[in-house]
């Protein structure tokens, strides 16, 4: 395992906490119901357990649509994945970094002329539709009956689940999106048969993503998902984060990337539209969704001629 792209996979890593904390911190801080100090610290803490915990389970998840990748691809595949997750980040668009490294991978791959495993490709990319969806049912039917919950509550009680479903929610996310997408950039690396190494090597790259939420967190990018997309209550923020949370925990079981962006958002929309009134900004949704599309387009085209060119 070349030092180099050990460095890649760290510096990728502290993009992802920067660009994800649009959604970690953004989501909640929408909701009102907790500091910003007390969700950033959710979120670094959930990260980095999530990432060493429960990260090894995603070492293949990569290496199993191509197991015979070179380190040309593997290089091609961060360092691609790198500028066009850091040049969305730039532009405060949140970017699913488990679409862009898939694309890339494969357009790397492709290049390099190996066979990719053509199943676990499809098992992937059914995943990315299924995931969002089935987030948005869970969302719509976990938000229907915790509105139901607090009617009988006084605005004490209201107030204490709410604070508390959000501390729950945010530390979830967070966990499972450090267990699954940091797992997957340590397989960026090549499968480590040196549990030691490996450890290392997790805790550097957890430590990298939880330096970029808390970091640089705090600025505007923090609000895109939270603030500009969608208004939802404090029990539509925690329904669609326990959702999602859930998704990305069953994609981190069975090695599959997951977005959690992908995700997030189709819970939000499930828990805007079990109302009857809601505020959505529809044009940045859909510049979003198609970024789910163009994103991992782009990334295998760009991977497919840098690896020709390595």
């Amino acid at each position: 395992m070349d030092s180099l792209l050990i460095g890649l996979a760290a510096i990728l890593s502290f993009v992802f906490g920067w660009n994800n904390s649009s959604l970690l911190i953004g989501n909640v801080r929408g909701s009102g119901t907790l500091s910003r100090g007390t969700i950033v610290t959710l979120a670094v803490v959930g990260l980095f357990l999530g990432s060493v915990l429960e990260g090894p389970k995603m070492v293949g998840s990569l290496t199993s649509l191509a197991p015979s990748a070179s380190f040309a691809a593997l290089a091609a595949t961060i360092v691609v994945s790198l500028v066009l997750t850091a040049a969305m980040t730039m532009l405060d668009l949140p970017v699913s970094f488990s679409m862009v490294m898939v694309g890339a991978f494969m357009g790397a791959t492709l290049a390099s002329a190996l066979a990719l495993n053509g199943y676990r490709v499809s098992e992937v990319v059914a995943f990315w539709f299924l995931a969002p969806l089935g987030t948005g049912i869970l969302t719509y039917a976990i938000y229907t009956l915790a509105r139901r919950l607090t009617l009988g509550l006084g605005i004490l009680g209201v107030d204490a689940l709410n604070k508390a479903g959000s501390l729950i929610s945010a530390f979830a996310a967070s966990y499972t999106l450090g267990a699954n997408n940091i797992g997957m950039f340590y397989g960026s690396l090549g499968a480590s048969t040196n549990l030691g190494a490996q450890t290392g090597i997790f805790v550097l790259l957890a430590v990298a993503a939880t330096v970029g939420v808390a970091v640089l967190g705090q600025n505007s990018l923090g609000g895109v998902v939270g603030d500009r997309m969608l208004t939802l209550s404090p029990q539509g923020v925690f329904s669609a984060f326990i959702s999602s949370s859930l998704l990305v925990w069953a994609g981190t079981q069975l090695a599959l990337p997951v977005s959690i962006t992908q995700c997030l958002i189709g819970g939000m929309l499930g828990a805007a539209f079990s109302r009857n009134v809601t505020i959505v900004n529809t044009r940045l949704v859909a510049e979003t969704v198609s970024l789910w599309v163009v994103a991992p387009v782009v990334a295998l085209a760009a991977a497919f001629l840098l690896t020709l060119a390595l």
